[in-house]
């Protein structure tokens, strides 16, 4: 009879961090938000005119709202500066 030894991938799996862990459920959930947004849509701002998939819309959407964010409060942050000095 075999002994029953751990197989390699057991042991891999067992060193695996929970930050990785946390990293593949938010890419599996990235990639089912994709897969299930994939139809075009139309947007229409001022004379732009563009079909483009849903993901790809609120994607980019998303990250115009984190940059702008992130610049608004760095200027704040920047003026703030100026003022208790």
């Amino acid at each position: 009879m075999e002994e029953s030894q751990p197989s390699r991938m057991t042991e891999r799996l067992r060193e695996l961090e929970p930050k990785h862990l946390g990293g593949v459920l938010a890419l599996v959930i990235f990639l089912i938000f994709i897969f299930q947004n994939i139809d075009d849509t139309q947007v229409e701002f001022l004379w732009l005119d563009v079909a483009m998939p849903l993901f790809l819309l609120l994607l980019l959407t998303s990250v115009l709202a984190s940059l702008i964010v992130f610049f608004g409060s760095a200027s704040k942050s920047e003026t703030k500066k100026f003022l208790i000095l």
